[in-house]
């Protein structure tokens, strides 16, 4: 059975938005480590968010596989809790009275990069969550559900 071009796509844009999330953690490291240094609080934090990248990274490839649960734990904890996360305390920095940028990126010397990061993140996972959910996406994890 064929894998939709929808289901192939939101896997890759899935793929995006991990790397966007791994790319933002690189940033905030980086203006850690040149402001304070990196203490152990820093590096617990980095180990929880390896893990958390390793085992959404294996969520995508379960998901474009074929696995409906995978697609199913990618909408609760991605789309869901992880889309919350990012964008919850940026609306509130915004209704305290920060600009969009500050909000969203910070104030540090990678702000800028921090908020265009982060909106290609946002942005990939709302596209990702669309497609999973697409019209052909849905008949494919139909006729999987079928066949198993």
């Amino acid at each position: 059975m064929k894998t939709p071009e929808t289901v192939k796509h939101a896997a890759l844009l899935w793929v995006l938005a991990v790397v966007a999330g791994m790319f933002e953690t690189l940033l905030a490291v980086t203006e850690i480590a040149s402001e304070s240094g990196l203490d152990t609080g820093t590096w617990i934090n980095l180990g929880v968010r390896s893990v958390i990248y390793i085992g959404a990274l294996v969520l995508v490839a379960l998901f474009a596989g074929g696995r409906r649960w995978a697609r199913a734990a990618l909408a609760v904890l991605l789309s869901v809790i992880g889309l919350a996360a990012m964008v919850v305390p940026s609306a509130m920095g915004i209704y305290d009275g920060e600009s969009l940028i500050e909000a969203v990126g910070g104030d540090g010397r990678f702000a800028m990069a921090f908020f265009v990061t982060r909106l290609a993140h946002i942005a990939a996972v709302l596209l990702a969550t669309a497609l999973m959910f697409s019209r052909p996406a849905n008949r494919h994890f139909a006729r999987q559900a079928v066949a198993a």
